[in-house]
């Protein structure tokens, strides 16, 4: 089913945003009479029916809504790639329950601007494709210690090589996984991490890009 973004997922009749408007109807070519799903991105969705098209923006008549649960908290803290990688990993990851990407700056990463606006972006979009309800959230720290400081007191994992550690008797409600950029965590960096409570989390033999390390990580920690 079609899914699009409201601000409020509220019954009754609504009026999509120009952008979401241009989305369902140009790119899905939905017409009066097709039923969406929407979804505020904050864990509300609901049934909505397009009603009418008015100099191209889309009116829905909007059902009840529902909560979805949420995804149990993942973060994941991410040495940023170049832009086309961070990209990728925001897809990747948000397909498999990420709920929040933290980006920093890091000896090996690269060092363009994040660009929040279009990444916030590529989030809604991956959203909708999977059908999830909850939207994750996008931060972005200039220096790793900036990032340790402000993590939660929950469990910490680093991707590795090697094989994955023992699983958990029970699955754990919240989890931070640090996967490094192309030229891996500096050897200072490691030891920050190491000295902030992380344990490795192996991802297997072979060296991964940083998208498919954050696809990895959060296929381990889903079995948790």
């Amino acid at each position: 089913m079609r899914t699009v973004l409201l601000d409020a997922v509220v019954p009754g009749d609504r009026t999509l945003s120009p952008r979401e408007s241009h989305h369902l109807l140009h790119v899905l070519r939905a017409t009066p009479g097709d039923v969406v799903r929407v979804t505020d991105g904050a864990g509300l969705e609901a049934e909505a029916v397009v009603i009418a098209e008015r100099t191209g923006v889309a009116l829905l008549r909007v059902g009840q809504p529902l909560h979805r649960s949420r995804s149990p908290t993942r973060i994941v803290l991410l040495g940023q790639p170049r832009p086309a990688l961070v990209e990728e990993a925001l897809i990747l990851g948000t397909e498999l329950g990420a709920t929040s990407f933290w980006l920093t700056r890091c000896e090996n990463g690269h060092p363009a601007e994040v660009r929040s606006e279009r990444l916030g972006r590529i989030l809604d979009g991956a959203l909708k494709q999977c059908r999830r309800a909850d939207r994750p959230t996008l931060l972005s720290y200039p220096r790793l210690t900036d990032a340790l400081a402000a993590l939660p007191d929950v469990p910490r994992f680093v991707g590795a090589l090697g094989g994955p550690p023992a699983l958990h008797d029970a699955p754990l409600p919240a989890v931070v996984l640090a996967i490094g950029p192309e030229g891996g965590w500096h050897l200072d960096e490691l030891q920050r991490l190491n000295a902030a409570g992380f344990l490795a989390l192996g991802l297997g033999a072979h060296i991964l890009r940083a998208p498919t390390a954050v696809a990895a990580g959060l296929t381990a920690l889903s079995r948790w």
